[in-house]
């Protein structure tokens, strides 16, 4: 062996070491700043997952000019009971001045998408477009997982429960925290012993 893989053996759990250290210091420092903002901004409106909420205006055309027009075009609208249909709140199912022009169903995504809705003023019809938006540089929406495993390790029939939380993602670094047990489904004995686990990490999500 020569000395410089000797080196290298030797600063490789330094190196380990310093990279969870730096973990540990990047989750402390979002959740010291997200406690911060507990005390000194605004609480963040509460979202019912059930009844559709008011949707915030995509920064892009918060600084353009507006124009109002009288479509030449009667415009196309669904009936009323469509507010119903699609969970529209109460005080709007109760105004007879709010018409549904269009809805769209958006699949899932973990990025930012932005919805526009363009009106063509030839036909009277609303068009929505969607476009997903780069990942933010820092995100501190705290999202968490949960899971029961059955498998086999070192050859034994195994259970494995195991929870992560995200604290914190860098585009697509996510940084948290994770806990696993590892139980052997035929029992302790000599050789054969429960496992667990319990740290903070960083991980890629494509």
């Amino acid at each position: 062996m020569n000395s410089g893989d000797q080196l290298l053996r030797d600063w490789r759990p330094h190196m380990l070491l310093g990279v969870v250290v730096l973990v540990c210091a990047l989750v402390l420092l979002v959740l010291g700043l997200k406690f911060w903002d507990s005390f000194t901004g605004a609480p963040e409106p509460t979202r019912a997952r059930d009844v559709a909420t008011v949707a915030t205006q995509a920064p892009q055309i918060e600084s353009a000019p507006v124009e109002w027009i009288v479509p030449p075009k009667p415009l196309k609208t669904y009936a009323p009971k469509a507010k119903a249909a699609v969970k529209l709140p109460q005080a709007v199912q109760a105004d007879a001045a709010a018409v549904v022009l269009e809805s769209s169903r958006i699949a899932a995504s973990d990025r930012p998408q932005t919805v526009t809705a363009v009106l063509d003023t030839e036909t009277g019809e609303t068009r929505q477009y969607v476009v997903d938006e780069p990942l933010p540089w820092l995100d501190t929406t705290v999202r968490s997982d949960a899971g029961v495993y059955l498998g086999l390790k070192r050859g034994e029939p195994t259970i494995r429960a195991q929870a992560r939380a995200q604290i914190a993602q860098v585009k697509e670094l996510r940084l948290g925290a994770l806990a696993s047990a590892d139980m052997p489904l035929n029992g302790e004995r000599p050789g054969v012993q429960a496992e667990y686990f319990i740290g903070v990490g960083a991980w890629l999500q494509w």
